[in-house]
């Protein structure tokens, strides 16, 4: 299932809820290779990626999320 979750402020909550690791920065812990979370088969991509910092994401550099995920 692919959940396309839109706007500024990312769902802490349906993270933590299926079992995904924040940092300090409430960002998600996930590999930078495959994009996948400490959560075996859940990944993320876009802003989410950034935590409280989503403005560091832009299209740009988070196009290349899907593809990573799909490799």
């Amino acid at each position: 299932a692919v959940l396309l979750l839109t706007g500024y402020h990312p769902d802490f909550a349906l993270l933590t809820g299926a079992g995904v690791a924040l940092g300090p920065r409430r960002e998600p812990v996930f590999d930078p290779e495959t994009m996948e979370t400490n959560v075996p088969g859940v990944f993320v991509a876009g802003g989410l990626v950034a935590g409280l910092d989503t403005g560091a994401i832009f299209i740009e550099n988070g196009r290349f999320h899907g593809e990573q995920i799909v490799k």
